[in-house]
């Protein structure tokens, strides 16, 4: 998973994961099948010890500024143990070059996190935080957007404090 996130899906090539792994190109076919898999396999751990944690964040949340808030701090605190960025910015920015496989659990799980920001749109409606003029589906794509920029800036270097500011700036007309 971290060699896909770090270096991309297409920057790594399974040579180079066999010997991260410490394992044989025949047992690792043998575990995930393809390629394929692999990724879809990388991509299952990744929603687990990263997603599924900042959707349990977010979903304590009790507005829409703090929901913004949370994603915020997800993309600009810093995580030692893991690579800036998002496995699954990466993955959109491939999605054309994955296998069956993995582009339909990218497009599920995406599917999941823009229904879960419908949502949150939905509530922050209905509480007065956003105006009537926006649709749910416009604040999701507006949001999506926003943070896909956002990780993709951290995945290239770029400066915590600006992207920090950047992004606050930009959750600003919704909050």
């Amino acid at each position: 998973m971290k060699a896909y996130w770090q270096e991309g899906t297409r920057g790594v090539s399974i040579n180079e994961i066999c010997k991260l792994a410490e394992v044989s190109k025949p047992g690792l076919y043998r575990e995930f099948g393809n390629e394929d898999g692999l990724m879809e396999a990388a991509l299952a751990a990744y929603i687990e010890q990263t997603f599924s944690p900042l959707i349990a964040t977010l979903e304590s949340q009790t507005s829409l500024s703090g929901v913004l808030a949370e994603l915020v701090d997800f993309v600009c605190n810093e995580r030692k143990e893991l690579p800036d960025g998002c496995l699954m910015v990466k993955m959109r920015d491939t999605q054309t070059k994955l296998g069956d496989k993995t582009q339909n659990a990218l497009a599920e799980i995406h599917y999941q996190f823009m229904a879960f920001i419908e949502g949150w749109a939905q509530r922050a409606r209905e509480g007065g935080e956003i105006p009537e003029t926006m649709s749910n589906q416009f604040v999701a794509d507006y949001i999506d957007a926003q943070l896909t920029a956002a990780l993709a800036q951290r995945a290239r270097g770029e400066d915590v404090e600006k992207v920090n500011a950047v992004l606050k700036m930009a959750f600003s007309v919704l909050a």
